[in-house]
């Protein structure tokens, strides 16, 4: 399976290279202007604020670490304080673990339900950024020893 991959990749930077250069300026002046695309503009939503469950979560734990900071500071740490801080712990703690608690049970609807999504990382392009530069210079070598 790898291989067949490899060969497609292969071949699709093969044919990357060997593309033709695009049209100079005197071609283009000689050539009749087809009917231009039609761009579809969205418009424009007002501001709203619809946060996920995680994103409210964090928004406690940012106002109740202020609000029990502000309070100790102000006032000798007390019991209200205390609750306060205990609030914006948990919910730090529910933020750190949200992944694994507040996600989706069923697949969403869809035409093709037997796919599974890909995880993502922030590393995965450029994994793939690093993969094709190799391809590319495997290429090159191959091409200059022909």
């Amino acid at each position: 399976m790898p291989n067949r991959y490899e060969r497609e990749i292969e071949e699709i930077l093969r044919n990357l290279e060997h593309t033709e250069p695009k049209a100079g300026l005197g071609q283009k002046i000689g050539r009749r202007p087809g009917p231009r695309p039609k761009v579809s503009v969205r418009p424009r939503t007002p501001f709203s604020l619809h946060f996920t469950v995680t994103e409210w979560l964090l928004i406690v734990v940012v106002v109740a670490a202020l609000l029990a900071g502000g309070y100790a500071y102000e006032s000798h740490t007390d019991l209200f304080s205390g609750i306060v801080a205990l609030v914006a712990i948990v919910a730090l703690i529910l933020v750190a673990l949200s992944h694994f608690i507040f996600r989706p049970r069923r697949t969403p609807p869809g035409r093709y339900n037997n796919v599974s999504q890909l995880r993502r990382n922030p590393f995965d392009t450029l994994r793939t950024r690093w993969n094709l530069f190799i391809l590319k210079l495997r290429y090159r070598r191959r091409n200059d020893i022909r």
